[in-house]
């Protein structure tokens, strides 16, 4: 689950809250740190792995909300306005990056009210709740 107000610990690093899911799960850390620090990087953020969440833009606590979400390796993945916080070119990156993970397959779901930023997600299938009724476009 990625939250729209990210809920990163803010005495962690960012290494420390991707890592998190899988200390929570009992795993040695000898055994992802590499994977943590890869997927880091795969979000734009692997300069900035001992930084704490506070000193970081709205984008970047964002992207380490995804990564954190990811480090599980989850069949699904849902996202409540992932883009509401971020400018319109991160909010297009943000895009682009769930586009990947749906085509490595990932089912990603996203609750947004941006209708045209999810134009630039052309694959992805709509589902629209308005007046009481759930819409189904694709």
């Amino acid at each position: 689950m990625v939250f729209q107000d990210f809920r990163l610990l803010d005495h962690l690093s960012i290494y420390q809250n991707v890592a998190l899911p899988l200390i929570v799960q009992g795993r040695d850390e000898r055994g992802f740190q590499a994977e943590v620090r890869e997927l880091l990087k795969w979000v734009g953020l692997g300069d900035k792995m001992t930084a704490l969440p506070p000193t970081l833009s709205g984008g970047e606590k964002q992207r380490v909300a995804i990564a954190r979400a990811l480090i599980v390796q989850p069949e699904l993945l849902l996202a409540d306005e992932p883009t509401g916080n971020v400018d319109p070119s991160m909010a297009r990156r943000l895009i682009r990056l769930f586009a990947e993970l749906h085509r490595s397959g990932t089912s990603v779901v996203i609750a947004t009210h941006d209708l045209s930023l999810m134009d630039q997600f052309e694959e992805a299938r709509r589902l629209v709740l308005g007046e009481g009724r759930l819409h189904i476009y694709d």
